[in-house]
């Protein structure tokens, strides 16, 4: 999505989603961590966060993920995360010129739904998962799973990755081995995100909502798929009118629910931050019963919980690491303290990378993982009694997206492989989430999924929503700091590749 404040499009509503004025990302992010602090001072002590918001900005990549290993460490873990969720929400506003209103306030006003175009696509319903493999063909079945084996047997992913994909392919599919969703109604929001799985929706059947600034390419339409797809012509601007999209997606739904995908991403001036906030205020402004599935995908660069696993094979990378990485580490180039912080018995990863600015990572840890947890075990965080939601939450490996479109960047994903991290194709990523998401949806035994036994606490059904399906690409089980790691892992990438280095010292690299 791109933001189109001042554009004819704005005026529709006159309006636009905002940080409260005179206020940064990184100073409403410090903000809200220091409220969470407040309200739980016992059980956050331990998460050490700086007081002073210059302390915290320039250190967020270290303060971050000590915070959430406090909170993983918490009795109150998911309180907490409720807490941050309700907070992030309450304190974003919708703007007209000087005026502000709260978001959550402006979002409960009444408004018209907007047009729709809608294409009944001319294939037969049904989708065979398939997964580009590294020869370009497409793997399907069994290549497929050795795909998601051997992700895991490289520390790539976790064990969940690979039992996902082994059920859909075993119990999700029918007999011939495709996946019908022709009765489902599937709202997707940044339809034109590189991971967004749209042709995967449509070639299941489903009746697919495309919500974007730009309409869905010809190439969608001539696919051959066997669903239908409706869009906004001339476009939709989460940042300026969700609340006509909110009502667009409740009319979409009809008298049944729809299942809603959270994909729209721009980076910049917070933009990141504004769109998932408000993709999120448009999901808690619908009615429970007209939703029935949301999905979202984390970042492995947001820090993780980690499980004993990776913990262990953390462990043992760096004792078994080539002596060039142990000089390094010596020299003090790796950054200090090692792969994960510990509080109590919770380690979390050290994977944040600070130049993706606090924006990108308050998006990721509050609007992503808060706010999925809370979905999950809660429901919408203002809510004064529960209704759980049932959530797909996966982590998606870093991809080279256009977002990443930097030459540090760049440069990193060259270098990488020296450290056993791994980098994917945006269409492997597109594809192999599109797969773990219709395991989420129809697996009853799915962590996300409140029809999974109800013998799990809150706290379990946090852990398992998101630590069992992770495609990490090796950044969970790194022995060292990602953020100083990526700058060597940048170093050896210009060696390497020796034309990269212009573009990196153009933009600071």
């Amino acid at each position: 999505m791109r933001d189109t404040e001042g554009s004819a499009v704005a005026g529709l509503e006159n309006g636009r989603v905002d940080l409260p004025a005179g206020t940064s990302a990184s100073q409403l992010f410090h903000q809200i961590l220091r409220a969470a602090v407040e309200q739980f001072p016992d059980e956050l002590t331990a998460a050490e966060l700086p007081e002073d918001p210059h302390a915290f900005r320039a250190n967020y990549a270290t303060s971050l993920p000590r915070f959430e290993a406090a909170r993983v460490a918490s009795s109150q873990r998911t309180a907490i995360a409720r807490h941050l969720a309700a907070e992030s929400r309450r304190r974003f506003v919708w703007a007209v010129g000087e005026e502000e209103t709260p978001l959550i306030d402006a979002m409960s006003a009444p408004h018209p739904p907007l047009d729709l175009d809608t294409f009944a696509c001319s294939g037969t319903p049904g989708w065979n998962p398939q997964l580009p493999i590294g020869d370009g063909s497409a793997g399907t079945g069994a290549a497929i799973e050795d795909y998601a084996a051997g992700l895991v047997a490289r520390s790539s992913a976790t064990a969940g990755v690979a039992e996902s994909v082994t059920w859909l392919l075993s119990d999700g599919v029918d007999a011939g081995g495709t996946l019908d969703f022709s009765t489902r109604r599937i709202a997707i929001l940044g339809g034109a995100a590189e991971l967004a799985p749209a042709t995967q929706w449509l070639a299941a059947g489903a009746h697919v909502l495309w919500i974007d600034v730009k309409s869905p390419p010809a190439e969608l339409r001539r696919s051959g798929a066997g669903g239908r797809l409706s869009w906004i012509p001339g476009g939709a601007d989460l940042l300026t009118q969700p609340r006509r999209i909110a009502a667009t997606i409740a009319e979409f739904a009809g008298n049944g629910s729809v299942d809603i995908g959270l994909y729209a991403y721009a980076p910049g001036k917070g933009r990141e931050w504004r769109l998932t906030a408000a993709m999120n205020a448009i999901i808690d402004s619908l009615p429970a019963d007209a939703v029935d599935t949301v999905t979202l995908l984390v970042s492995p660069t947001t820090p993780g919980q980690l499980t004993s696993h990776e913990l262990k094979i953390e462990q043992q990378r760096r004792l078994d690491r080539p002596i060039w990485q142990g000089t390094l580490d010596r020299l003090g180039l790796l950054g200090s303290g090692g792969g994960h912080v510990t509080v109590g018995d919770a380690g979390v990863s050290r994977s944040v990378v600070s130049i993706q600015g606090s924006g990108y990572q308050a998006a990721q840890y509050l609007e992503k993982m808060m706010a999925a947890e809370t979905w999950a075990t809660w429901g919408p965080a203002h809510a004064a009694t529960p209704h759980p939601r049932h959530v797909s939450a996966n982590v998606a490996g870093v991809s080279k997206t256009r977002s990443l479109q930097h030459p540090v960047f760049d440069a990193a994903f060259g270098g990488a492989t020296a450290f056993e991290v791994e980098t994917f194709a945006p269409g492997v990523t597109r594809a192999l989430n599109a797969i773990l998401t219709a395991r989420d949806w129809l697996d009853p035994t799915a962590a996300g999924n409140p029809a999974a036994p109800s013998t799990l606490t809150e706290t379990e059904r946090a852990v398992g929503l998101l630590t069992s399906a992770r495609v990490h690409g090796g950044l969970y089980v790194l022995p060292y700091p990602a953020d100083p790691t990526l700058r060597i892992s940048a170093a050896i990438g210009a060696a390497r590749h020796p034309n990269r280095i212009p573009a990196m010292i153009r933009r600071g690299g």
